[in-house]
């Protein structure tokens, strides 16, 4: 490509723009290992950028290393349009022409590497043809390239060539990028992001990775972005499309999330194992002071955060699960690991717990150590119970945190179906999202949702098989949809969304309800429901009165009131009673609900798994509020059984003593934050009918983050003998480990290159 000198009074006009003609290049993110040497010689400054974490996910690929160290007939160094070389064919080299002149020779065939020695990451280029011949699975592609006067003009011109003029891209602004330095950054950056699937904003190298939000894509879509920019007064477009590659994981565990699980046959055993524990992290971090507090340590301020996480690698390899009692030691720093570990060990220490039958004890800290000692069968050896709440529980930016510990879950997600309908995405993270603005129809397809997603993070990462399984009132659907009974879930989302059922007969204009007090499309109903703590006793004794007003459920210490504002209103002035108002219209769950109970069965009868897939759901008792005794895995069973929950008043306090009665114990609620395991422990105390121990935790909790709160639940669940897999954590931790590993011996090799500069500049 021929450059073009432009006179500074005239403007410049668009040149013939680069082609990727009709051919995709493939795009590969590659380390640059020289980055941190850079990096410590430029100082705070030169670092910048690198230390942000977008690109913590992009796995090494030794092929990819192979092309570029092996396959490359051209290597660009982007540097040189800084101002830092002094090579006279680059003085009026853009950073549109660098491109251009990649791609002609890509369009012959060859490999180019785009890099910086100040940048983390190399960019290899190569057709994609090529990438497919070696099996190489590109992060992005590039499509196409436009520029033009007006930067519409650009972004069409490329999504045109990229044979994508009916897509709105999502536009990359580069054009406050002055250097070229910059422009490189942001260009790896977003190929980062089409790799983790994380949504670009405008701060991201300021923002943390832990805080990136997904980027969804409509269904069976790819991911398409416009990098924009300006040079030479004329305005630059280059569409890029996800690539077949994945980031990788991120580790749940890390520095600031210590996870220490604890096994032995003994309470003794349990307090050696702590003391010993104690003395390993009290001699890291007396090693990390005496490191930190070195004369010529520049960079080794994370020098012994490898000898941390090895210790928490060889903690959770070394953990038995066939011991008979087991503690989980859980902070954020070494200095909070040590005071829980002091804290479990004081109360070891006390007569009651080191006597020879020792009482039950059930101990847990705010920051997630837990232990629990028992003479009785642990709570989760068989009798694990997932609960499944119902609608309401979903909260904004719910799960904001969980595609990048679990990537391919979402990538799965994704092929199955339409993740981005099934969360409800456009409102749920939404900018200023109010979940109070969603209909019934997107409440409940959100719950669903949010179940499906925590189920199969149990159960395929971490492997945990439930004995029984139940539903609060909806949540009975989503216990169907989410545990693999169903075929075709994911098809339900549509049908939910236009069902009447959802839409006009218990939500919307209430056509159930009209029909059950005879009233004319124009009638006016002020339609809510109520909290009251209260038995159903209290209300029942005037409910008679108020033929207008349900008591539509009963749980533990409170009911839930549903009906014509103004009678329940009137109903519980008269019981002496206050209710906090849910200011949602449904009328699940009270009479007039039962005149669609035939539509509600045909809705929700849905195909079935084939034999072998429900043989790995055999061992579930599938547990009904409209029965005693488990449901039949049958189409026709699970329908009607839906369907009774769905109109009939809800019990759930008789609900969880049945399950109670069947075998449950240990209740793990599958959902958006845990507003059926408070209920449940209330139920539990308070119980005259059932005096087996039990307990109920949540996988996640509204303002909490994700990670810490399913970490505590795993820690709960070790420490009531469920069975679990810690492959997850290891396997992350491990990653973790080397990527650690490989920076303090870059960070150590700088010191040592450096140590002698500032010897000089000292003398």
């Amino acid at each position: 490509m021929s450059n073009q000198s432009t006179s500074v009074m005239s403007k410049p006009e668009p040149t013939k723009v680069a082609s990727v003609k009709s051919m995709r290049i493939a795009l590969k993110l590659i380390a640059n290992d020289a980055a941190s040497l850079a990096q410590a010689a430029n100082g705070a400054n030169g670092s910048l950028h690198t230390n942000n974490n977008a690109f913590a996910a992009i796995k090494p690929c030794s092929l990819a290393e192979t092309l570029g160290a092996t396959a490359i007939p051209l290597e660009i160094d982007v540097s040189s349009l800084d101002g830092t070389s002094n090579t006279a064919t680059n003085l009026n080299m853009s950073f549109r022409d660098y491109l251009a002149q990649a791609i002609e020779r890509i369009e012959q065939q060859q490999t180019v590497l785009l890099s910086h020695p100040a940048l983390p990451y190399r960019l290899l280029m190569m057709p994609a043809i090529v990438a497919a011949k070696h099996r190489c699975h590109p992060h992005a592609y590039l499509t196409g390239m436009g520029e033009g006067h007006e930067l519409s003009d650009a972004v069409q011109q490329a999504l045109t060539q990229a044979k994508r003029a009916h897509v709105s891209p999502t536009q990359i602004d580069a054009t406050h990028c002055t250097s070229y330095k910059d422009k490189f950054f942001e260009l790896i950056q977003l190929i980062g992001h089409l790799a983790t699937r994380s949504l670009p904003t405008t701060n991201d190298s300021e923002n943390n990775s832990t805080n990136k939000q997904y980027w969804f894509s409509e269904m069976h879509q790819s991911r398409v972005a416009s990098f924009n920019f300006i040079e030479a007064e004329l305005q630059h477009a280059v569409v890029f499309v996800q690539g077949t590659e994945l980031g990788e994981a991120s580790s749940l565990l890390d520095n600031t999330r210590l996870f220490f699980p604890i096994s032995a046959s003994t309470v003794s055993g349990i307090q050696q194992q702590l003391t010993q524990l104690q003395s390993q992290l009290n001699a890291i971090a007396l090693s990390s002071a005496s490191v930190t507090t070195s004369p010529n340590a520049s960079s080794t301020t994370n020098v012994n955060h490898s000898t941390l996480l090895a210790l928490m690698l060889n903690n959770l390899n070394q953990f038995d699960h066939q011991a008979g009692k087991a503690a989980v030691i859980m902070g954020n720093s070494i200095e909070t690991a040590c005071s829980e570990i002091e804290a479990m060990l004081a109360m070891l220490s006390t007569s009651d717990t080191l006597a020879s039958s020792p009482s039950e004890v059930e101990y847990k800290t705010p920051s997630g150590s837990c232990l629990i000692l028992t003479a009785n069968e642990p709570l989760g050896t068989n009798g694990l119970c997932f609960v499944y709440p119902g609608v309401g529980t979903i909260y904004p930016q719910m799960f904001s945190q969980l595609p990048r510990f679990f990537p391919d879950l979402y990538a799965q997600l994704e092929r199955d179906g339409d993740v981005k309908a099934m969360l409800q995405a456009d409102s749920i993270y939404a900018d200023n999202a109010k979940v109070t603005d969603m209909s019934l129809g997107e409440l409940a397809i959100a719950g669903v949702g949010a179940s499906y997603i925590l189920t199969k993070v149990l159960s395929e990462y971490f492997n945990v098989k439930p004995n029984f399984a139940m539903g609060y009132s909806m949540g009975e659907a989503a216990m169907w949809a989410s545990l693999g009974i169903w075929k075709q879930p994911h098809s339900m989302i549509e049908a939910t969304q236009t069902s009447t059922i959802f839409t006009t007969d218990i939500s919307g204009r209430l056509d159930c309800v009209r029909q059950a007090w005879q009233l004319n499309q124009s009638d006016d109903i002020v339609w809510n429901s109520f909290v009251v703590r209260a038995t159903p006793a209290d209300i029942e004794a005037v409910l008679t009165q108020y033929p207008r007003c349900y008591l539509a459920i009963i749980q533990g210490d409170t009911c839930v009131l549903a009906g014509c504002e103004a009678s329940c209103k009137a109903l519980l002035k008269q019981i002496g009673k206050r209710g906090i108002a849910a200011n949602r219209v449904t009328a699940m769950h009270t009479a007039p609900a039962m005149l669609i109970h035939r539509e509600v069965a045909q809705f929700y009868q849905q195909a079935l798994h084939h034999n072998e897939q429900l043989e790995q759901t055999a061992q579930i008792k599938f547990i009904s509020a409209a029965s005693s005794q488990p449901i039949n895995v049958s189409s026709l069973d699970i329908a009607t059984s839906i369907a009774d929950t769905f109109c009939q008043p809800l019990n759930f306090t008789e609900l969880v003593n049945n399950a109670r009665k069947l075998g449950a114990k240990l209740f793990v609620e599958i959902g958006a934050d845990r507003q059926t395991t408070t209920l449940i422990d209330k139920i539990a105390r308070t119980s005259p009918t059932v005096s087996e121990p039990c307990q109920a935790i949540a996988v996640n909790a509204k303002g909490g983050d994700d990670q810490t709160a399913l970490l505590k639940c795993i820690a709960q669940l070790i420490s009531h003998k469920a069975p679990v897999s810690l492959t997850c954590l290891t396997q992350g931790l491990a990653n973790l480990l080397a990527s650690t590993l490989k920076f303090e011996v870059n960070n150590l090799q700088a010191d040592a290159t450096l140590a002698p500069q500032l010897e000089g500049e000292q003398s």
